[in-house]
């Protein structure tokens, strides 16, 4: 009987590792937008916390706005990354049921 509830566990783990690694295959293609300053900067990264596309609205190209342009670009990038590390918890947390799974090396 003990052997039959281990067994159980185990498939369970397996299916669960499985899960999460499905998630983390689906979170590659999806994407999230982070736009500031009314629009003059868009990043645009993945659900693994990777860049994809910075566009730069080209009329803020100016030597004058180096400092303003590198001030947006890291505000843009800082606000990606929060949201697709948002969309990361959503996606894991429709596997795990809500489980507080801690940080899983590479993943978040």
């Amino acid at each position: 009987m003990l052997d039959d509830q281990l067994g159980k566990l185990l498939q369970q783990a397996q299916k669960l590792q499985s899960d999460m690694a499905n998630v983390q295959e689906e979170l590659r293609n999806k994407t999230v937008e982070a736009v500031v300053d009314a629009g003059s900067i868009k990043v645009v990264a993945n659900g693994r916390q990777e860049i994809i596309d910075i566009v730069v609205d080209s009329a803020i190209i100016h030597p004058a706005n180096a400092q303003v342009l590198q001030e947006l670009l890291v505000k843009a990038v800082n606000l990606a990354m929060e949201k697709s590390r948002k969309l990361a918890r959503q996606e894991m947390s429709r596997v795990t049921g809500g489980m507080n799974i801690p940080n899983i090396p590479g993943f978040f």
